[in-house]
């Protein structure tokens, strides 16, 4: 039996899975990543202590294991991260991450120009902050010496690929995330390199997701304890993997996820959409392409609220479901109550660093109970914002799969499949994004031969069917949340 050991690089959380051929999981390992935040829109990591965490939870993962029968070690990693690096690979500067706004101003500026949305349309990556090719016009702007020493310009996976093996790669998937890759020809964008002024000798050389390295450098081959040449692949981002492991490998299936922050998506078989109506468009692999768009406010947002309204900490399953059975206790629509989560801005599909958060519809009456499921609503109709912008692309979804925080409750689901009214799946396994870069590994190393097989390996634990009476209650609060976001607006 071979096995795969799978890691996933997040914001909050890095995991380590491993799986044997038939996908199922026999061990997991956690460790949390810790953020700086020196100042507000400043979001930060250390990529020295992230390749640390990385090293322990790759040990963890091997010692159990005979490594005569380790296929492969493969990764995916949360997107939009960037750190400059000297010529000897010492950083210059932490990562900054998804969640770092300092660009704003620069991203402000670049949106609604014609070379914006050509670079947008090139790229597949909305021009926003959360970009690394905003990032690094603050940079040029804002710390010119840092950007004149700079020998490369990099993620943290990059980071970590380049501790283990002494070489820049960067797979396709975290490469179309930076604003900077030309996702129609797999390529480094000119237009955008040209405006940021640099070349692709700035950035890593573009690999495939099933790219694999085995000669670790000879210190980290001592570091890991590993004695066999374990095929290390590249992986992609945690987006496009996410679909993966749910198995949305369909048109008509999207997959949703909330963690931090929150996401939906649809894979599509080829880059067919010159106008990506405020999504993203990254490939997974030539054949199979991921749209959708992300939210910042994901379950971030509910715990900003758990702990300055309700004294409550969420750090648990237990602490979360104590939360939701707060929000339980007064019926859907939260009495007229409405939450805009934009406490940290907002990414799709209205893409505004400035966006701010609001409650509406307050009356004397309302207690503690409806302003936290008005929260909850909140943030699940920030999300059905995105997938409407999919479904205007002449795509029907008739069915969701979910992964994240939010399969921890099979109330929170419910209100999710009664607010999209659609049908929603819940699988087997909840890393869908460790999952799926377990299933690039066993395509990487011929364990599989097709990826659309990685469905056989995938079992539905739950279903859940929408309450039509609610579904339509749901359909005229949209209405009222939408005009109050001013997405209508926004998208004529």
């Amino acid at each position: 039996m071979k096995y795969i050991i799978a890691i996933d690089i997040g914001t909050t959380h890095c995991k380590a899975i491993t799986v044997n051929e038939n996908a199922n999981t026999i061990q997991t390992f956690k460790a949390t990543v810790t953020s700086i935040q020196p100042h507000e829109g400043f979001h930060e990591q250390d990529t020295e202590k992230n390749f640390q965490i990385v090293v322990e939870l790759i040990k963890q993962s091997i010692q159990t294991l005979d490594q005569n029968d380790i296929a492969c070690i493969s990764f995916s990693a949360a997107m939009h991260s960037l750190l400059a690096i000297d010529e000897n690979g010492k950083p210059l500067t932490n990562a900054m991450t998804w969640a770092d706004t300092r660009s704003k101003k620069y991203a402000q500026q670049l949106r609604n120009t014609e070379q914006g949305n050509n670079i947008y349309r090139q790229t597949g990556t909305a021009i926003h902050a959360m970009s690394p090719l905003c990032k690094i016009i603050w940079l040029r702007n804002e710390q010119p010496e840092v950007f004149a020493k700079a020998y490369k310009f990099i993620s943290i996976k990059e980071y970590i690929f380049y501790r283990l093996f002494g070489k820049f790669i960067v797979d396709i998937g975290i490469a179309s995330s930076t604003g900077m890759c030309d996702v129609y020809n797999y390529c480094w964008c000119e237009e955008a390199l040209s405006l940021i002024r640099i070349d692709e000798n700035k950035l890593s050389a573009i690999v495939q997701a099933t790219h694999s390295e085995k000669e670790l450098l000879p210190e980290m081959k001592k570091l890991l304890q590993i004695k066999n040449q374990i095929p290390f692949v590249c992986g992609s981002n945690d987006g496009c993997l996410a679909n993966l492991g749910c198995g949305a490998l369909n048109i008509n299936e999207a997959a949703l996820t909330i963690g931090t922050s929150g996401a939906v998506r649809v894979t599509i078989p080829k880059p067919a959409m010159q106008e990506l109506n405020g999504l993203f468009m990254y490939p997974l692999t030539k054949k199979m392409y991921v749209t959708g768009g992300p939210i910042n406010n994901g379950g971030i947002a509910l715990q900003w609220f758990a702990e300055n309204f309700l004294q409550m900490e969420i750090s648990t399953n237990d602490d979360l479901n104590k939360v939701l059975g707060i929000a339980s206790q007064v019926p859907a629509g939260s009495d007229g109550v409405y939450f805009l989560p934009y406490i940290l801005g907002e990414r799709a599909p209205i893409w505004d660093e400035d966006a701010c958060g609001m409650f509406y519809g307050l009356r004397v009456h309302h207690k503690k109970e409806h302003l936290t499921r008005a929260v909850i609503e909140g943030i699940s109709f920030s999300l059905l914002q995105i997938l409407k912008s999919i479904e205007a692309t002449n795509i029907t979804v008739e069915k969701i799969y979910l992964s994240g925080v939010v399969t921890q409750s099979d109330w929170w689901m419910q209100l999710l499949t009664d607010i999209f009214g659609k049908k929603i799946l819940l699988s087997d396994s909840t890393d869908a994004s460790a999952l799926g870069a377990a299933f690039i590994g066993m395509y990487a190393t011929g364990i599989i031969d097709d990826l659309s097989k990685v469905k056989s390996f995938i079992q539905t634990k739950k279903v859940f069917e929408p309450n039509n009476k609610i579904t339509d209650l749901y359909k005229c609060h949209y209405e009222i949340y939408t005009s109050l976001s001013g997405y209508k607006k926004r998208i004529k």
